[in-house]
């Protein structure tokens, strides 16, 4: 896949279109593949990215300067302020870390 980052000299800055947030098909392929490893014997996986800290959730104002709408994490990087689900954090969960806590928990 090609990178949907433009960059500076300190990093990504912004999205290179317009992407849609698609947390759900996100959960569904990390639970499809976490239950294929299952079936082929594998005990445990490693998701592949907890969070990419140089990528932040920005929600409101232009969709291009959300860099989590790129990232491949489980969380959401917030930049200016805690989290709600855990106060003491700087992310959010996305429905992906649902669906990897909903699936070990059930093992």
């Amino acid at each position: 896949m090609p990178d949907q980052r433009e960059y500076d000299a300190t990093g990504p800055v912004r999205l290179n279109g317009a992407y849609v947030r698609d947390e759900v098909g996100q959960a569904a392929y990390v639970r499809e593949l976490l239950e294929a490893f299952d079936a082929g014997g594998i005990d445990s996986a490693f998701v592949f990215i907890f969070a990419l800290y140089d990528m932040p959730y920005r929600p409101d104002g232009n969709r291009r300067d959300d860099l989590d709408l790129a990232s491949y994490g489980i969380v959401k990087i917030l930049e200016n302020r805690q989290g709600d689900t855990y106060p003491d954090m700087r992310w959010e969960p996305k429905a992906a870390f649902t669906a990897v806590a909903e699936f070990y928990r059930g093992h």
